[in-house]
């Protein structure tokens, strides 16, 4: 269907010509995955002492990846998401293991903070990024955060925080 492709230097975004048909030409844009340079996965269990541990071994992920971030604010981002799969998504006594909490660094130097559960929904998303619905998702955003969710292959969501390196805005 296509005349060319086109692929931006840091391989986030794809392009492509079309020939003009006759009849509406409907297209959706489709983002590219990001390039994944490093990742760490923490290990966090189905209770409350995941809040903490999620600190620590954040803290230690961190620097390891070497992200040129702040990490201070990607820890309390980590926190926040960490905490609301913890509160809305883990019913306790049921899930046999905690969140799957992945950091990971794109090929153009951002953190991707993502935190995978078991429930599918998520509703009102936009309202509690909004801070409408009470300051967790809002307070990454304030963090420089952009927040988005997406299924997870049918096994749930996953919730995914992009902080770009550099100074917290203001």
């Amino acid at each position: 269907m296509t005349d060319a492709w086109d692929f931006s230097p840091d391989g986030t975004a794809a392009s492509c010509s079309l020939s003009l048909t006759e009849g509406p030409i409907t297209m959706e844009p489709a983002a590219a995955p990001p390039l994944v340079s490093r990742e760490k996965r923490l290990l966090l269990p189905p209770d409350p002492s995941a809040l903490k541990i999620a600190r620590i071994q954040g803290r230690t992920l961190l620097t390891m990846l070497s992200w040129p971030g702040s990490q201070h604010a990607a820890i309390d981002v980590l926190y926040i998401l960490v905490n609301n799969a913890m509160k809305h998504a883990l019913t306790p006594g049921e899930a046999a293991q905690g969140p799957d909490v992945w950091l990971r660094i794109t090929a153009a130097g951002e953190l991707l903070i993502d935190v995978t559960d078991p429930d599918p929904a998520f509703p009102d998303f936009d309202r509690a990024v909004a801070g409408e619905l009470g300051r967790g998702l809002w307070g990454a955003k304030r963090l420089g955060a952009s927040v988005t969710y997406f299924s997870a292959n049918g096994q749930g969501k996953t919730v995914r925080a992009t902080m770009r390196p550099g100074l917290v805005p203001a």
